[in-house]
């Protein structure tokens, strides 16, 4: 099975396991207008192998509501694998549309700076990173407090070391999956 076969199975299988979980009765609603429900998150991503440019990738994110649409966070991406190590900070801002208590659409504007180190036998690789772009995605409520997010970049600029490229449409290279704790 062909790298691009993995993904799309990957993918599949997260949306049946979202719809499977959709269909669900007698959850407790999430109730986003209440002033008693979180306003902030922690949580993140893990990714390995084959869903990563580097055997190992984890994602911690910290972020808070600002209004009831409106919120703040950043992500600390931090990568190992093939001979090199990679870091991203990202912080972000994002905007939710609500289709129900449990789903909302959400877009992201952020801004990220970084960096890693190539292992070679002679003296290392170590470069610089620079991206930002917007990102949309999908949030799903499993209680009020738990949650989880399918997201993909829709434009993005990266640079190593100056220079850079610009890139748009989605790529599900870039597909993330997070859970997070609401408090």
């Amino acid at each position: 099975m062909n790298l691009y076969m993995k993904k799309i199975l990957t993918f599949a299988l997260s949306l049946l396991f979202v719809t499977t979980i959709v269909a669900q009765n007698g959850q407790e609603p999430r109730n986003n207008q209440s002033s008693d429900s979180p306003r902030m998150w922690i949580g993140g991503g893990v990714a390995f192998g084959n869903l990563s440019s580097r055997d190992f990738t984890v994602a911690p994110n910290f972020g808070m509501l600002i209004k009831d649409n409106i919120g703040f966070g950043g992500t600390i991406f931090l990568s190992s694998g093939n001979n090199s190590s990679a870091w991203d900070l990202q912080p972000y801002i994002r905007y939710y549309i609500p289709v129900d208590d449990r789903i909302s659409f959400f877009g992201d504007g952020f801004v990220g700076i970084g960096g890693g180190d190539i292992i070679t036998g002679v003296d290392g690789g170590e470069y610089s990173t620079l991206d930002f772009g917007a990102r949309a995605g999908i949030q799903y409520w499993f209680t009020q407090r738990w949650s989880m997010t399918a997201s993909n970049n829709v434009l993005v600029y990266n640079s190593i070391d100056g220079a850079g490229d610009f890139g748009m449409g989605l790529d599900f290279s870039s597909l993330n999956f997070s859970f997070f704790f609401h408090f």
